[in-house]
């Protein structure tokens, strides 16, 4: 009987910390970064006026959004292989580093080089300084390949618009 008594107040508190923890863990809420509005044009042709004014130059320009936690980003002028247009945006965050990369398919398959630009919005960025990092991933003969092509630190309170430029 006693031991029945011990077992059943075990499994009692048991369940009471297990519920307390699982109603802990539901009321957290978790903001991570996340892409949107993620947009890739055709290939620039030499009337573009982008591309026309400078054909060796990629430009990352950037502003925050009317909400305050999201910044607009246009990649100007990524030199890839021609009939690229699959370009997939992600993002993740590493402590105060925010890390885009925009992944590309097989490079060196054609024998034409075209300027794109990628656009995209990332949403609910930490308030404060952080540093946004943005790289190219593709594959150069089936093995990854990354570029940093763009790393500032930012201030969310300060910074409204800023143009960074990358040679090639």
């Amino acid at each position: 009987m006693k031991l029945t008594r011990l077992l059943a107040a075990a499994t009692i508190i048991v369940a009471m910390l297990w519920a307390c923890e699982k109603e802990n863990n539901s009321s957290r809420t978790i903001t991570e970064p996340f892409i949107s509005d993620v947009h890739t044009s055709d290939c620039h042709t030499n009337t573009d006026k982008l591309a026309a004014k400078d054909m060796t130059t990629d430009s990352i320009i950037f502003s925050w959004a009317d909400d305050g936690n999201s910044l607009q980003v246009t990649h100007y002028n990524m030199m890839l292989d021609c009939g690229e247009q699959n370009i997939t945006t992600t993002v993740e965050i590493e402590g105060n580093v925010v890390t885009v990369v925009e992944h590309v398919g097989e490079q060196g398959l054609t024998d034409c080089i075209c300027l794109y630009d990628n656009s995209f919005t990332i949403n609910n960025l930490p308030q404060g300084g952080f540093t946004l990092r943005i790289k190219v991933e593709s594959l150069y003969a089936g093995t990854p390949h990354q570029t940093t092509v763009f790393e500032e630190t930012i201030n969310h309170q300060t910074i409204i618009h800023q143009t960074i430029t990358h040679q090639n």
